[in-house]
């Protein structure tokens, strides 16, 4: 497996971030609309979204100058690692009103530079 490189984190970044505004929306036509999803798969992350946070809630990713610094656990708030089959997985703690939460979303980027495509994989803690 390869290193990652800068640039791939903040492509990365930028994706995930995009990805995230739209969970902050919890609309999961949007949701289909923008990252073709099928419709059951869009609500369950709707759903799994209101299980860790209320409506009021106003998600987030770390900015990109403190994303991929370690924090608590030396863990980063976006975590981006080479995979076996070639693609990016990450993990990003999402923020809520600007505080770290609970849940961690977990995507995976594939393709190559500037033709990256994300998928949503699962929300966890």
């Amino acid at each position: 497996m390869e290193a990652v490189s800068d640039s791939q984190r903040r492509q990365a970044h930028v994706l995930a971030g995009a990805f995230v505004e739209a969970l902050d929306l919890r609309d999961p036509v949007a949701l289909q609309r923008d990252w073709a999803m099928p419709p059951a798969l869009a609500g369950e992350i709707c759903d799994m979204v209101d299980s860790y946070f209320t409506p009021r809630q106003r998600l987030s990713l770390a900015p990109l100058a403190q994303a991929f610094l370690p924090g608590k656990g030396g863990r980063p708030s976006v975590d981006v690692y080479a995979t076996d089959a070639g693609s990016l997985g990450m993990e990003c703690q999402l923020l809520a009103d600007g505080q770290p939460g609970e849940a961690i979303l977990h995507l995976e980027m594939s393709g190559h530079e500037g033709a990256w495509r994300l998928t949503y994989k699962y929300i966890g803690s």
